[in-house]
């Protein structure tokens, strides 16, 4: 009887912890498929902005109404910087707590100029997958700091002439409110010495706690660990002072594609143009089969190496499926210049592996990142798509796969 009670006893706790280790796995699951959904989370070629929206700052300052102040918000990914200032015309006082008067707390809304571009980090050098954003104010400025903020003007974004070329093109294709900040390079300098110095400045006030925070960036949003992960969408970052107030920023996030830059770029054109021409050829003379594969090899040997061309917008990615595209159109050419309909020859193992990515992706038909940047044009154009699957069915038939 003892023994049948301990066995009925040791399998109901058996039972217990499997039904509660299944319920921690189930909330888990759940938790981070919230955290972690892909089309969310900012990975290294998604450019991005922030938008600076309600805050509460406290300071000591008791003549907070009457004095200057200024807001700074240091951005760093990897060896760069990036500056952005706040001034008292950029910013909305909606609301003043007094807490007996030993310090104050003001409600503020950013008005104007209080969205920062951040270009796809993959084009910063060294960026080690991740940003670091930094927010400090100080209130009752010198004579000497207000001269300097005359010269540095709220609606630009200052970094160094290295980020300046990568911000100026997200700016040129993403910008769609008049309250992004342009680039600005030449004045970065400037922008230090008033961010390096105001906090030692005789008779200074805080305007709020340094508050900095860190999100991680990823290459492949699918494959992530961690809870830091830079999401989109709205984020209250609070800096606690005391049990009744607290500092408190507001930022809101917002993921874009790089898939506009890319399709600005002239390589881009060309490869679509190479593609039109070729593709759409129901048979191919045997004299020109070497010219036509060539024109598609020197695409991918010259146009999609990275670097080979200065101020070119590229990254990895893109240059994988633009390749896989060509590849595939190298296939259909030698498909379409033999008079015979079938061969025992093996296909070139890059043409294979671009015939299984179209197959793959055409059955799928999602954008995403592994596709991207051939989306639009190719995969989900209707007419292209098309020509597409053809000759898929051409190169099946022709090498024989089932």
């Amino acid at each position: 009887m003892g023994d049948n009670y301990k066995s009925i006893n040791n399998n109901m706790n058996k039972s217990v912890k499997i039904s509660v280790l299944l319920l921690a796995f189930l909330i888990s699951v759940n938790l981070y498929s919230q955290i972690y959904s892909p089309k969310d989370i900012v990975n290294i070629y998604d450019p991005f902005t922030i938008t600076f929206g309600d805050m509460v700052l406290n300071t000591n300052d008791d003549e907070f109404k009457e004095h200057n102040f200024l807001i700074i918000v240091t951005i760093t990914i990897g060896p760069e910087k990036l500056i952005k200032f706040f001034y008292k015309d950029d910013l909305l006082v909606n609301q003043v707590k007094n807490y007996n008067d030993d310090y104050w707390s003001i409600n503020f809304t950013a008005r104007k100029n209080n969205i920062i571009l951040i270009p796809a980090i993959y084009n910063i050098a060294n960026n080690g997958g991740n940003i670091s954003i930094k927010m400090e104010g100080y209130s009752n400025l010198s004579a000497g700091d207000e001269t300097m903020m005359s010269q540095l003007s709220t609606s630009y974004i200052y970094t160094s002439s290295t980020m300046y070329g990568s911000i100026e093109q997200a700016y040129k294709y993403l910008a769609t409110s008049p309250e992004v900040n342009k680039p600005n390079s030449s004045l970065l300098t400037t922008a230090e010495v008033l961010q390096r110095n105001v906090s030692t400045r005789p008779g200074i006030f805080y305007l709020s706690n340094p508050t900095e925070v860190s999100y991680s960036i990823p290459e492949d949003p699918k494959k992530v660990i961690g809870t830091n992960l830079l999401i989109q969408g709205q984020k209250k970052i609070e800096s606690k002072l005391s049990n009744k107030a607290a500092d408190v920023w507001n930022l809101t996030f917002t993921k874009y594609t790089d898939v506009k830059l890319v399709m600005g770029e002239s390589y881009y054109n060309k490869i679509k143009g190479t593609f039109s021409d070729i593709i759409n050829m129901p048979k191919i003379d045997e004299n020109k089969r070497e010219g036509l594969i060539a024109r598609c090899n020197e695409i991918i040997t010259e146009d999609l190496v990275m670097g080979r061309k200065l101020g070119v917008y590229m990254n990895a990615e893109a240059i994988k499926q633009f390749t896989l595209l060509l590849n595939f159109v190298k296939a259909g050419i030698r498909v379409k210049s033999d008079t015979a309909s079938e061969t025992s020859d093996f296909m070139k193992s890059e043409e294979r592996e671009a015939l299984n990515y179209f197959e793959t992706n055409l059955k799928e038909n999602d954008f995403n990142l592994n596709n991207q940047y051939l989306f639009d044009d190719f995969i989900n154009s209707s007419v292209n798509r098309g020509a597409i699957q053809k000759e898929i069915d051409l190169i099946r038939r022709y090498y024989q796969i089932k």
